[in-house]
């Protein structure tokens, strides 16, 4: 199910069951915003951060089509081999050829041809200069939406996509703090991009038993902050509701986002998460395991979006309600250039 525009009772159809009627979904709770500008960040299925209104903007849109065409991508990746499909150069933008599926590295063996090694993207990290609680160089810890923010990101060797670290992500409160990196050191790639980052959810992954569960990935921020890898995740302990997550693109504010229904599922394995922005022509697209995510993708849509000044990584969530668990997940070579990485 995906959300409909804010305000709109239509909306909490499937939701009334569960939470009340379709009043209760508009109150709001507020959140402290982070140190260095923003915005708290909003839940589906109603709560909400700072400023938000119950839900992401909904409805759908045809997908923007960036200069110069992409490169097709192909193959399935497992355990540090490719195989099958077949990528294509394609026009317009559009992507096409095999695609990716399963996961694939961990601490048992990794992939060699992945990292960061000999790559000339215009952004690159595979976190294998961290240590613990140090990070990569250029990296610095970004406070959160919550009153106590705690610092949860650590470089772990327990899993990782490539070498022998990556990101280890632990949301267990509210507002969890992220890690920072500046784009100035990018020009212009900084506000027209293609993004890529490798991402995996420990299963039974956290989530509140009766609220929807909003959880960041990525987010770029500049006037605020864009929500470029975000996820909204079914309650988790409550009958009829699957605990199958939608993919969105999301402001703190709630206002000039997308989502897509509650299709995907968090499995403990390897997966690639892919983005496209570009501030001039107000255009956004998504790539989940190498397959465009349709529904998410615009142009000369009103977003939100800014000149960015720096990338957000790592798991913060948003709901008051206490999880049934921790929200642990690790995130591993990410890259930003300016023709798109594909998740080989």
């Amino acid at each position: 199910m995906a959300f409909s525009r804010p305000g709109s009772c239509a909306q909490f159809s499937r939701w009334g069951a569960l939470l009340g009627p379709c009043s209760l979904f508009l109150a709001c709770s507020s959140d402290p915003a982070p140190a260095g500008g923003g915005g708290s960040g909003s839940t589906a299925g109603g709560t909400s951060g700072a400023a938000g209104t119950s839900s992401a903007s909904g409805g759908t849109g045809g997908a923007g089509t960036p200069s110069g065409g992409s490169t097709g991508i192909g193959g399935t990746s497992s355990a540090g081999s490719t195989s099958g499909g077949t990528g294509g150069m394609t026009t317009g933008g559009v992507t096409s050829g095999g695609t990716t599926t399963g996961g694939s590295g961990s601490s048992s063996g990794g992939n060699s041809g992945l990292g960061c090694a000999g790559k000339t993207y215009k952004l690159c990290e595979d976190f294998e200069a961290g240590d613990g609680t140090t990070l990569p160089a250029g990296w610095t810890r970004k406070r959160g939406y919550g009153a106590e923010s705690p610092d949860d990101q650590v470089i772990s060797t327990e899993e990782f996509r490539s070498g022998a670290k990556a990101l280890m992500s632990t949301s267990d409160t509210k507002g969890i703090s992220r890690i920072e990196k500046s784009l100035a050191s990018l020009g212009a790639t900084a506000t027209k991009h293609w993004g890529r980052v490798f991402y995996k959810v420990k299963v039974p992954a956290g989530v509140t038993p009766s609220a929807y569960f909003h959880v960041t990935f990525v987010g770029l921020f500049g006037a605020s902050e864009n929500r470029v890898v975000d996820t909204v995740q079914e309650p988790g302990n409550t009958p009829g509701y699957s605990m199958k997550h939608q993919w969105l693109y999301n402001n703190p504010n709630d206002q000039g986002g997308k989502d897509t229904a509650y299709d995907w599922e968090f499995d403990d394995q390897w997966h690639c998460a892919e983005w496209f922005v570009d501030v001039s022509t107000k255009s956004y697209r998504f790539f989940h395991d190498a397959e465009e995510v349709d529904e998410l993708a615009f142009t000369g849509q009103e977003a939100q979006m800014s000149a960015y000044t720096s990338i957000l990584v790592g798991a913060t969530h948003y709901q008051d309600e206490a999880v049934l668990r921790p929200f642990v997940m690790w995130i591993d070579d990410l890259a930003i250039n300016d023709t798109q990485v594909g998740c080989q």
